[in-house]
């Protein structure tokens, strides 16, 4: 069996580090889908979606330096409005998130990664009916590297 994609390695890095927040408890799953019920408890999505990649260090084999947008999702479904848990959710993300870096000694996310950014927070609410639902994704940039054809192993 080949092993996993760095990708996948950092999305379960962060499941796994974000199991256990205090609103979403272990409600973590790795995907941007997940069917939900009416009236689910908070939930957290891990997935990412582009990365652009170059040659950062020539050799042979070359390196390849990747940058990855990753998104964490919180959804929520409540008989009130949603802003305040989707902005305690999204703190929790952040902290959880920075708790996953040594800015000492510069290991991210057990060093899968080189760099980890928070770029960008959104959020959504609607009701449905008697129910309001609500997200927050927030975004963070992660940057790391792999030698050139072999995207299971960090270079």
């Amino acid at each position: 069996m080949m092993p996993d994609h760095v990708r996948k390695q950092i999305r379960d890095a962060v499941v796994t580090g974000l199991t256990g927040l205090p609103s979403t408890a272990d409600r973590v799953y790795a995907g941007r889908t997940r069917p939900l019920q009416v009236g689910h408890d908070p939930t957290l999505l891990v997935y990412t979606r582009a990365e652009t990649s170059q040659r950062a260090v020539l050799g042979r084999p070359p390196k390849i330096e990747r940058r990855c947008t990753l998104h964490v999702e919180g959804r929520v479904s409540t008989a009130a409005p949603p802003d305040d848990l989707l902005d305690q959710i999204a703190a929790e993300i952040e902290a959880g998130i920075a708790a996953m870096i040594n800015y000492g000694t510069s290991v991210f996310l057990g060093g899968l990664a080189q760099n980890v950014q928070l770029t960008a927070t959104e959020m959504v609410a609607e009701a449905d009916g008697e129910r309001q639902i609500g997200g927050v994704r927030v975004e963070y940039l992660v940057t790391y590297r792999t030698v050139e054809g072999a995207p299971t192993a960090v270079a």
